[in-house]
């Protein structure tokens, strides 16, 4: 059974409710490791053995997603760039939209549950960018240790057997990308991206965005996702080219878009 919350609460239990603990706390763990943007990363949290506590701490730390501004927007100079918690929340919106072809079926809900589970490491490591210097392999080692603390120690009680294994499985599948499902959320995933560089072109006129879409237009599979890149490839063209050839030259367009599938 979950343990009750006593009152007075030990001031210890109160600091362990966030996964970083105050700097001037007694109880701040010790900096072990890099995450985004070279910020050092706290001591996994370790459970209080208050299971509501425990939970609570997961909650507390979901916030972290809503306040964490996405790596790339920060680098190329976007006012205001979008959250974690954003690019997730509009990639389970996008999956719900999506059409199921019965010669091509999925899983349409579990499709929408991995999309907001999908970068929740990042609540603790952040949105770690191939420009920051962190190999693949750390930024997986990273990820997967962030989600072993959260699974254990913070939602390691037995009333949270159902969540726990929920959280694991859809990690999982996502980062095998062996499933339909998982496949579909990385098109989603890359998708959202070139989704928003578009309206960062638009709304702030940004001229240095087009890595972000030869990074990920030419990678998609889903024919549905496909078509929706084309029509928004075309978007973007008819954008830079209401604003003058030579824009369109400096935003990286060559013909319709100049991106292309992989295969």
């Amino acid at each position: 059974m979950p343990h009750k919350i006593t009152s007075p609460i030990d001031i210890k239990q109160i600091n362990k409710i966030s996964m970083v603990a105050p700097i001037d706390s007694p109880t701040a763990p010790p900096a072990v490791a890099i995450g985004a943007g070279g910020k050092t990363l706290p001591a996994p949290y370790k459970s209080t053995g208050n299971e509501a506590l425990d939970t609570l701490a997961f909650l507390h730390l979901l916030e972290q997603l809503k306040v964490q501004k996405r790596s790339g927007w920060i680098r190329e100079g976007v006012r205001e760039p979008e959250s974690i918690s954003d690019h997730m929340c509009r990639m389970a919106l996008m999956a719900m939209v999506l059409p199921n072809n019965p010669d091509r079926p999925l899983d349409i809900p579990k499709c929408v549950m991995m999309a907001l589970v999908h970068d929740l490491a990042e609540a603790h490591v952040g949105d770690i960018t191939p420009v920051e210097g962190v190999s693949p392999e750390d930024k997986h080692r990273l990820e997967e240790q962030a989600m072993e603390t959260f699974l254990n120690e913070m939602l390691g009680g037995s009333g949270n057997m159902d969540a726990r294994e929920r959280f694991k499985s859809l990690f999982e599948e996502y980062e095998a990308r062996q499933t339909p499902e998982s496949k579909l959320v990385k098109d989603l995933d890359r998708l959202e991206l070139a989704l928003q560089a578009v309206e960062y072109e638009r709304t702030q006129d940004i001229r240095t965005l087009h890595p972000f879409f030869t990074g990920s237009i030419p990678n998609l599979e889903h024919p549905v996702v496909r078509q929706w890149a084309m029509v928004l490839m075309e978007e973007r063209r008819q954008l830079w080219a209401s604003r003058g050839r030579g824009e369109e030259e400096q935003a990286g367009l060559n013909g319709c878009g100049g991106i292309g599938f992989n295969s």
